[in-house]
């Protein structure tokens, strides 16, 4: 038996005792686990870290497309155009019974063609510039059919309309506002289009539906407020709806042609309502209303016929009841 040796405490005499009994009992080794260096999923203290999973999906990361800022900087702009209109429109009225022509005259309607037509190339300049994915290197794919300047261009057109119809100090505010709205309303829509996913893909088209009815209503009743000559108005709203039908025909599948000619169509049966709505003795806004009922029948069933091989039953039900209502309620009250 080996005695332990006194280690000069007061508990030594135990501490030997202790050791004697270890002697008889088997020896058990234990390891020490050797001290390594922190993993990489460890700070220096031992604290787990979170690891690195990388960077989020593309998915989820904001794109900050080029054209949109531009396309406030255009709406801006022709909104600031008609304000000046609207100031220059607020003087004494003549005898004149258009009442687009009783403030106007040829320096007003050149400035006005220059802002519609500035509206339009900016905004499809816009538009071009956002395809390109300037500046975020992710860009849609551009349109085979350039039709980014139609919604601007015509609210832009609404607003001067406006503007030299009723020609007061109110439309210093609503014309420009109009005009603003319309143009960059119209750009936003398309960009959430353009951008949306499936799951949002519903929203962006409730929207683009409600911006471009918006302006086609303000553009017809702007028409029809002045009691303009037949061959006149028809031309007109014709050339208004036809257009805003090629706008709403961007949703569709169908290609440059067909959706040209279903414009054209569509222009075709917008003239025929002005002319039988000329004979309506009615107030403006509603002849404005009656005149939206029957571009939202025309667009929505050529819609329908881009987006599916064949107009379903459904489809006319649904337009044709829709038509039906609004127009009698329009009658009732009118």
């Amino acid at each position: 038996m080996r005695v332990g040796t006194s280690r000069f405490s007061p508990g030594g005499r135990r501490e030997r005792d202790v050791e004697a009994a270890t002697d008889s009992a088997p020896t058990v080794v234990q390891v020490e686990p050797a001290t390594s260096s922190p993993s990489p999923t460890e700070t220096a203290a031992g604290v787990p870290i979170r690891p690195d999973l990388g960077p989020p999906g593309a998915g989820a990361q904001p794109v900050d497309q080029a054209g949109s800022g531009l396309g406030l900087v255009v709406s801006v702009a022709v909104s600031l155009v008609v304000f000046v209109l609207a100031i220059y429109a607020s003087g004494q009225a003549t005898a004149n019974r258009t009442p687009l022509l009783q403030t106007t005259n040829g320096v007003y309607w050149f400035v006005a063609a220059l802002a519609v037509v500035g509206a339009g190339v900016g905004a499809q300049y816009a538009e071009r510039v956002a395809s390109r994915g300037i500046g975020s290197g992710i860009g849609r794919t551009e349109s085979t059919l350039a039709t980014a300047w139609i919604v601007p261009s015509i609210a832009t057109a609404s607003a001067v309309l406006l503007v030299a119809t009723f020609h007061n100090a109110l439309m210093m505010a609503v014309g420009p506002l109009v005009a603003f709205l319309g143009n960059a309303g119209a750009l936003l829509s398309r960009d959430l289009l353009d951008d949306a996913a499936d799951s949002s893909q519903h929203s962006a088209t409730v929207i683009h539906t409600l911006v471009v009815h918006s302006v086609a209503f303000l553009a017809l009743s702007a028409v029809y407020l002045n009691k303009l000559p037949t061959p006149v108005s028809a031309t007109l709203v014709a050339m208004f709806g036809g257009l805003l039908i090629l706008e709403t025909l961007e949703r569709g599948s169908a290609n440059r042609s067909r959706r040209v000619v279903y414009a054209l169509l569509g222009s075709l049966a917008m003239a025929q309502a002005t002319i039988a709505l000329n004979w309506w003795l009615t107030h403006g806004w509603t002849g404005g209303a009656v005149l939206l009922v029957c571009f939202y029948l025309a667009g929505g069933v050529l819609l329908a016929a881009t987006q599916r091989s064949s107009i379903r039953s459904r489809d006319l039900v649904e337009f044709g009841l829709v038509g039906f209502v609004a127009l009698a309620i329009l009658a009732i009250t009118a």
